[in-house]
């Protein structure tokens, strides 16, 4: 990658897919592995009307710790590496494609074909987020399980979560400039990537959240 290539970074949970990848494949994992009951509880938290999920994002909210996330974290201690990396082609193949937002999508292969080269820069979890690169034909980046000899820890031992433009440069070994970089997005998080984005693109459900009116961007509705 060199200075004067252009970059389209691309965020993967409510931007190209109305999901939750990290807690869809953990759900979906600990369904294929016959842990029923890991499996019912993380469905029971993570279900988007539930009201213990709407607890956990209160307490989000509050404490600034993802408690929900941690929990289907810790459910993965002990879990094989490689067995989880199973689980995520699967699941890739076999769910996550009816969730896809098109428009989003439509936007990067059209950008794509326009010179541009996108990167997914994601907050989930590597194993999901290596398959749907896989999938798209798209290198990545994304936060990265602790393990110790291939079984998981139940924690992260690198969360991208604020910290994209960063590891974005460490990834590509150059220095990101207004004039070759782009990103596509839902998060408010991602503030450090919109930044320096020209053009930033934010993806909205309906009509845009009160954070997107701050900056100069454009609005993907779906």
């Amino acid at each position: 990658m060199t200075d004067d290539d252009k970059v389209l970074a691309v965020d993967v949970c409510g931007t190209l897919y109305d999901a939750n990848t990290t807690a869809g494949l953990v759900i979906f994992h600990h369904a294929r592995c016959a842990n029923r009951w890991r499996s019912s509880v993380l469905e029971a938290i993570s279900a988007p009307q539930s009201a213990l999920r709407f607890g956990l994002v209160a307490f989000a909210k509050l404490t600034g710790w993802d408690l929900h996330r941690a929990i289907i974290l810790a459910s993965l201690r002990g879990e094989r590496l490689t067995a989880l990396e199973a689980s995520a082609t699967r699941y890739v193949e076999d769910h996550l494609s009816g969730l896809a937002i098109q428009p989003p999508h439509e936007r990067m292969q059209a950008m794509r074909k326009a010179g541009w080269t996108p990167v997914l820069v994601s907050n989930a979890i590597s194993p999901v987020v290596a398959a749907i690169a896989q999938s798209l034909d798209v290198p990545f980046i994304a936060s990265r399980l602790a393990h110790d000899k291939g079984r998981l820890t139940g924690r992260l031992q690198d969360d991208l979560t604020g910290r994209k433009r960063a590891a974005l440069e460490r990834f590509l070994k150059v220095r990101l400039d207004r004039e070759h970089f782009a990103v596509i997005t839902d998060n408010k998080s991602d503030g450090d990537l919109v930044a320096i984005a020209k053009p930033a693109l934010l993806v909205a459900t309906g009509h845009p959240k009160n954070w997107m009116r701050e900056w100069d961007a454009e609005i993907i509705f779906h």
